[in-house]
């Protein structure tokens, strides 16, 4: 199983390796260092070939042939004239000069005289000595600006006795002088062009890896019809392939996530609304004999007694009507019919019914609202803003009876309405042994929410001050 398992794993780091980005970047680095060192040899062989073609391709066109065809040329009119007269000679040249327009033409004769010259020029003293001859014919094969041609007039050596005949033509007639020019240009092309193509591939192998991440980065962020983002599409199992693999993977578990919440969700709902229903009949039962035990005469003990199962009754009641509001708020099934109505009457009735309570409790009652105060209109749904005052009162009873205070105002600050509701207590939003305060709470949000208001917390130090207006102004 050992060996098995160990085949297995170097299996897969070899699978690993062989597909990875680093070995394909390093195949491309050893393949540039196996072929650099052929390019410069295959270059120079290009620039030989390419200067011998192109000088052959030029010297075609040229006005008096190739070098080698003028030379060949040259000795052939030098070897026909051995049997011909001085004037027969002379009569050659000058067709000869007319031929070549642009050379200079010239015979020596063995004395050294010139007997003809295109060019008419004066040897010095009008003769050539033999050196001068001799140095003469050393340079012709040097010469960079002139193409020389020296011939004996016979032919060969051996008919050195009637002197010799050249020819200089300009180079720039019988050479190309763009060939070596064009060769070199040539060699600098393909010893740039093959660099390029080792940066065009690099440059094509990153391109295509930032291709892939901006593409896993634009699915990332862009969410689907559930919030989801959707998965990619895996076409290589490199890194970046495993990476989307992977990012496939937490795709489909934030998914499965997403369902398996929605049906908690809704089976939560389901149990609340069942348990709320299911409750109110043992309540309603547990109601009527509690109300037959009222009329029965009970010691005082009794009494108190009544009075308390009568007090964790009502909260068991509140407790099902928020369970039951709330349930229908999160499910979005709460209907709603929002008015422009004057909330500071509405406040006002809403105080008027809660006032004998508050009294009964020994609370402190601060009201700032006159009955000739500007109105204040909102949009609003007057059962469900009912709802939210007598949350928020019914808080102030249960959490905030050490502070035995109560007030409520209506004030504008930059020129925007808010309704405050303070007490001196530890805080409405503070835990207490009364169960259903979270949840009263969460109703009077999700009430405000959908009436476009919000309710904000101020903590005075002495108490809570909460703070509804209009969620535009806040």
């Amino acid at each position: 199983m050992n060996m098995k398992k160990h085949r297995f794993i170097r299996k897969r780091k070899r699978d690993l390796f062989k597909n990875s980005l680093m070995s394909r970047y390093l195949l491309i680095v050893i393949l540039a260092m196996v072929f650099l060192p052929v390019v410069f040899p295959m270059a120079s062989l290009f620039f030989v070939v390419s200067t011998s073609w192109l000088s052959d391709k030029t010297e075609v066109t040229l006005p008096y042939g190739r070098t080698s065809e003028i030379e060949s040329k040259w000795h052939e009119e030098a070897k026909m004239m051995k049997d011909r007269s001085d004037e027969e000679i002379k009569s050659s040249l000058f067709k000869l000069a007319q031929e070549y327009e642009e050379a200079h033409l010239f015979w020596v004769n063995t004395e050294g005289i010139v007997k003809f010259d295109t060019a008419e020029r004066d040897k010095g003293t009008g003769r050539w000595s033999p050196s001068d001859a001799v140095e003469y014919m050393k340079s012709a094969g040097n010469n960079k600006e002139n193409f020389i041609v020296v011939a004996f007039v016979g032919g060969g050596q051996n008919n050195a006795g009637r002197g010799f005949i050249s020819i200089e033509v300009p180079r720039v007639l019988v050479t190309a002088s763009t060939s070596d020019h064009l060769g070199l240009l040539y060699y600098g092309l393909f010893m740039t062009v093959v660099p390029a193509i080792f940066i065009l591939i690099s440059w094509s192998f990153f391109r295509q890896i930032i291709k892939r991440l901006i593409r896993l980065k634009g699915a990332l962020s862009t969410p689907g019809a559930d919030g989801i983002p959707l998965p990619v599409e895996v076409n290589k199992k490199d890194e970046i392939g495993r990476l989307e693999e992977s990012f496939n993977g937490m795709v489909s578990q934030l998914r499965e996530s997403q369902e398996q919440q929605k049906k908690e969700e809704h089976l939560r709902k389901n149990l609340i609304a069942d348990l709320s229903h299911d409750l109110r009949t043992p309540l309603t039962v547990v109601r009527g004999h509690v109300h037959a035990l009222s009329k029965e005469l009970l010691t005082d003990s009794g009494k108190e007694s009544l009075h308390l199962i009568e007090g964790k009754m009502d909260d068991l009641g509140g407790l099902i009507d928020n369970l039951l509001s709330y349930n229908l708020l999160a499910s979005g099934k709460y209907t709603m019919k929002l008015e422009s109505v004057d909330v500071l009457r509405m406040v006002r009735e809403s105080i008027a019914a809660w006032y004998p309570v508050w009294e009964k409790e020994n609370y402190e009652i601060d009201i700032d609202i006159d009955d000739e105060e500007k109105p204040v209109i909102w949009d609003v749904d007057k059962q469900g803003f009912r709802r939210v005052l007598d949350n928020l009162f019914q808080n102030i009873v249960r959490h905030a009876k050490d502070g035995r205070y109560v007030r409520v105002a209506a004030e504008t600050r930059s020129g925007k309405s808010y309704l405050i509701i303070e007490d001196r207590g530890p805080g409405i939003d503070m835990r207490s042994e009364h169960a259903g305060a979270g949840i009263g709470l969460s109703i009077v949000d999700l009430l405000l929410a959908r009436m476009d208001l919000i309710r904000m917390v101020e903590y005075t130090g002495q108490g809570t001050k909460i703070l509804i207006t209009v969620k535009e102004t806040a």
